[in-house]
């Protein structure tokens, strides 16, 4: 009689379990899979499932996404990895900068990749939210370094050049790059706002509403428009109407066969950008649209797989089709994870951080 109320225990808390495991959120599900493709020995994420090629822009939203969920520890693990490559990988030769990629199970750095403002700008910013919200000072030195570094790269109009790749300096400007040195450079008010100037006169179209690409190309990019409301501020809501006209489409996702809207990464492509989809659900509740955050953010959880390595875990591929490299459409990918949660959130993680609030 003891032996059988022990089974009858034991199927009841197993089946409690698996009712527990199937009511797990969507947010729940996608959350759960940035904490289990983090990796134990070096602390950073791969940019997709299966695949140990790391960023460091994917890894800053991961620890973003790790730090509004309390887990601070986990946030630490990724900048503690670049605070040991500082002074050999930051600080070393006469170019500077990160190396964009790395090998998130060796800690390798893919040394022929570029030293991109970008990736530095929102490794920064990402310090920057970390030290605002825990007061801990441990990076400051790593802080200040790319600082300083990305103004080393500040032309006289204000904007920031592209930085390094294997062949010297990049001389042209991106307005996404600089829109994330306008919200790293927080605590760096002068130079912050030539970043601003250097945006509003020299990448604004006012005849469409736009910024264009950069300083070589007057097209636009959907995150120069999603990025622009989440550097600048709703003021730039205008920009919503050039956005929805050239970005949008609807496509049959290669990963899970059911009909996506959502927003191209450029004017044209004929895909669903996930990340950049994502990036709008953010920006429409930046100003107030919540109608169409919800509805964006409903089209993601449709475009949603199963993760193939872990239980009770799901999230996005970086498109629904046209793949930009192998797995692109089919394989859980880091920004488009958090770009969802950071929608579903309700958080603008291009919110300026300042030390001095």
């Amino acid at each position: 009689m003891k032996l059988l109320k022990k089974i009858i225990l034991f199927i009841a808390l197993l089946i409690g379990s698996l009712n527990w495991a199937s009511a797990k959120s969507i947010e729940d599900q996608v959350y759960g899979w940035l904490v289990s493709h983090q990796n134990n020995n070096t602390g950073l994420l791969g940019n997709q499932e299966e695949d140990d090629f790391s960023g460091i822009y994917p890894n800053a939203l991961a620890a973003i996404a790790f730090i509004h969920k309390g887990e601070t520890q986990r946030a630490e693990k990724i900048f503690d990895f670049f605070l040991k490559n500082f002074d050999s990988e930051f600080a070393s030769g006469t170019l500077k900068g990160f190396h964009q990629f790395w090998n998130a199970a060796s800690g390798a750095v893919f040394s022929d990749t570029d030293r991109w403002v970008g990736d530095n700008a929102w490794l920064l910013m990402v310090l920057n939210f970390y030290q605002n919200k825990t007061k801990n000072n441990k990076y400051e030195t790593m802080q200040e370094g790319i600082a300083q570094w990305i103004i080393s790269l500040q032309d006289e109009d204000g904007g920031i050049n592209a930085g390094f790749n294997k062949n010297g300096p990049m001389n042209h400007k991106s307005t996404e790059g600089n829109l994330d040195c306008y919200v790293a450079l927080i605590n760096h008010s002068f130079q912050r706002e030539k970043v601003l100037k250097y945006l509003t006169e020299k990448m604004w179209v006012e005849s469409t509403q736009r910024f264009q690409m950069g300083s070589t190309v007057h097209e636009s990019a959907l995150d120069c428009c999603s990025w622009s409301i989440g550097a600048l501020g709703s003021g730039f809501k205008k920009t919503m109407s050039y956005t929805e006209k050239k970005f949008l489409r609807t496509v049959t996702s290669d990963a899970n066969g059911k009909t996506i809207n959502g927003f191209s990464d450029f004017v044209d492509k004929k895909k669903v950008w996930l990340e950049g989809t994502g990036e709008m659900v953010v920006a429409y509740n930046i100003v107030g649209e919540r109608g169409k955050a919800k509805k964006y953010l409903k089209e993601l959880e449709k475009a949603m797989v199963k993760s193939e390595m872990f239980n009770d875990a799901m999230g996005l591929p970086c498109s629904t089709n046209d793949p930009s490299w192998t797995g692109a459409n089919k394989k859980i990918f880091v920004p488009s994870q958090c770009w969802y949660l950071f929608g579903a959130w309700k958080i603008n993680p291009m919110e300026s951080q300042s030390l001095e609030q």
